[in-house]
């Protein structure tokens, strides 16, 4: 028989039991692993919910206490015409006081720690620079009680009112803005066609004009759009930067001009004809591409090579148009935006060498260029300033009040009183002198027929770019100890452009309608005066191969007529009368004389030398 080969039947059976049993342990402890990290799940869980019914509290709780104070105004508002909590400027504290205690006794449930913010928020003009300063001032973080709020602010603003008027402007606070001298006014007192001109786009309340505001209000749009944070809040942050410079915004213009349009209505003028202005000049400097229009846009997607670039120099014409300025306060805060900020950082542009562009660069673009450079290069980027940039820098400190007034400004200079007090014992002598010119121009009775630059060269004066800022720097030296020993007229750059007889008519304008005396309009008389200097093409060759006449090649062969087309007015100008009586008395020295027949008997003895010896070395 055959042996059976399977194991005995018992002890199969073991080892299956065996088998299940390590199976059944190994089941067991994967299980176990599962539900030890099923309950730490379901704790976290706990804990994550625990966590987000606290903070559902204290939502809840914060909407209460806000629907609390809302509701107030709700009821009240329904039972009440609607009123509005009482504005503070800075005066009439006595009357504030008393209309905000009346105020409380309608809404006795406002919370005492609410008031100053209700108050905070309706203060505008010097009352909210010093709350401002008062509040970053306090160390304490506890709610302000309203009464030692007022107590404060009687502090500062409850002055006693005196009788005189001396007094009285000793008593006032030092923060109040004075209204500036020369303030944005109508066009006028030019004649002729020109003063019924309106502007291709209306700026600010003098030529206001509704057809423009659907552009303007585009812009806006396009700023909320793309601006961080909301609509509704970036609303607010320009209402609340308009509203501190409200009062000075306001004073800017003549003849209360300004008055006629409601506070609300002269905040959004301000805000949608600010962020137009500012888009449409940082388009005029090249900065399209960081405005982010579409390509298609009717205004903003134009290029250089589309015909409708045209536009462009009626848009310069508009900006620069006299009465149609907006406050130079409004346009630098409305810079200070993100928007406008986020533009800037983000283009890198050059100083243009056109008139218009240079000026919308110098006085807009520039300073904020400026502010947002690297710590790191602040005391170079000063000395640069100081040094090699103190037009610009000299301007910023004279605080023009709009765009027009800066760019005055900025072809006058500062005044040099170091010529003045040289020539200030002259005046006299100037003063009688005077009365033996004809007008305003020097061929009368002396000697110079004609004051122009070929005649000038000719008689013996040479040309220098001055050195000083605008046409205030003009002046003549005639001494041996000064430059190059000869006679020298020191004149100030002229930028020539496309657009340099607009700019020029501009100023003229503006000197005219700002009714100022005489002596004051400067640049007329320097119009005045370039223009005698500037009578042909050869005189422009003349001044610019001394650097004097400066831009676009092309153009300066028009300059005799773009002076000539601007009318003379009667102006008089102490600096630049005394310039032109010091090259009327103008004389060559007796010296270049003599120093003529040297050099010329010192050319025939060398001629003689050269033949005396030439023949002994022919012979030799």
């Amino acid at each position: 028989m055959e042996e059976d080969p399977r194991p005995p039947e018992p002890g199969n059976l073991k080892d299956k039991v065996d088998h299940l049993k390590e199976a059944f342990d190994r089941h067991d402890r994967v299980l176990e692993t599962f539900r030890q990290s099923h309950i730490q799940s379901i704790e976290d869980l706990n804990d994550q919910v625990h966590e987000l019914s606290l903070k559902m509290e204290q939502s809840i709780q914060i909407k209460d206490n806000i629907g609390s104070s809302s509701s107030i105004v709700a009821v009240a508002a329904a039972s009440l015409p609607r009123i509005e909590f009482p504005k503070f400027h800075g005066k009439d504290f006595e009357g504030w006081r008393y209309k905000c205690n009346l105020f409380f006794q309608l809404f006795e449930k406002i919370p005492d720690e609410s008031k100053v913010k209700l108050a905070s928020i309706h203060m505008e003009g010097d009352a909210l620079c010093w709350h401002k300063e008062f509040m970053g001032s306090r160390n304490s973080t506890l709610p302000l009680n309203w009464d030692e709020y007022v107590r404060k602010v009687e502090e500062k603003f409850n002055k006693p009112m005196c009788k005189s008027g001396p007094k009285q402007s000793e008593s006032t606070p030092s923060i109040e803005m004075k209204k500036p001298r020369q303030r944005i006014c109508k066009l006028r007192g030019i004649g002729g066609n020109d003063e019924g001109k309106k502007p291709y786009f209306s700026f600010g309340p003098i030529y206001y004009k509704k057809d423009d505001v659907s552009a303007k209000k585009e812009a806006w749009q396009h700023v909320l759009k793309n601006t961080p944070g909301g609509a509704a809040v970036t609303t607010e942050i320009y209402l609340s930067a308009v509203r501190e410079i409200e009062k000075s915004a306001r004073d800017s213009y003549a003849r209360e001009e300004a008055d006629r349009f409601t506070d609300s209505q002269f905040r959004w003028m301000m805000i949608f004809d600010g962020c137009f202005f500012l888009q449409l000049a940082l388009y005029v400097l090249d900065g399209s591409q960081q405005l982010g229009y579409r390509a298609d846009h009717n205004i903003f997607g134009k290029s250089r090579s589309d015909p409708r670039y045209k536009d462009v120099k009626k848009w310069i014409e508009a900006m620069f148009f006299v009465g149609n300025q907006l406050p130079l306060v409004v346009l630098k805060r409305l810079m200070k935006q993100s928007y406008f900020q986020k533009v800037i950082n983000e283009w890198k542009p050059r100083q243009p060498s056109d008139l218009s562009r240079r000026a919308l660069y110098g006085l807009l673009l520039l300073p904020e260029k400026r502010s947002y450079s690297p710590r790191m290069w602040g005391a170079v980027k000063s000395l640069w300033e100081k040094v090699f940039d103190s037009r610009i820098h000299w301007m910023l400190q004279q605080k023009p009040n709009d765009l027009l007034h800066g760019f005055h400004l900025l072809v006058l200079g500062p005044q040099l009183d170091s010529i003045g007090e040289e020539e200030g014992g002259e005046e006299e002598e100037d003063q009688d002198l005077e009365s033996q010119q004809l007008g305003n121009s020097l061929g009368a009775t002396g000697e110079m027929t004609s004051f122009s630059a070929t005649n000038l060269r000719q008689a013996g004066i040479h040309f220098l770019l001055s050195r000083g800022i605008g046409s205030r720097s003009i002046h003549f030296t005639n001494s041996i100890f000064f430059c190059h020993g000869y006679a020298i007229l020191h004149l100030p750059p002229i930028l020539i452009s496309d657009d340099a007889g607009l700019m020029f008519q501009c100023l003229r304008d503006y000197e005219i309608s700002q009714k100022l005396d005489r002596s004051k309009r400067e640049v007329c008389s320097y119009l005045q005066f370039m223009s005698e200097l500037i009578q042909t093409p050869d005189d422009a060759k003349i001044l610019a191969s001394k650097g004097i006449i400066q831009g676009n090649p092309k153009f300066k062969h028009k300059l005799p007529g773009i002076l000539r087309g601007l009318p003379s007015r009667d102006t008089y100008n102490q600096n630049l009368r005394v310039v032109k009586l010091k090259i009327n008395d103008y004389t060559p020295p007796i010296w270049k004389k003599y120093w003529h027949i040297i050099s010329f008997g010192f050319a025939l003895t060398i001629l003689q030398t050269v033949y005396t010896v030439l023949p002994y070395y022919k012979k030799s």
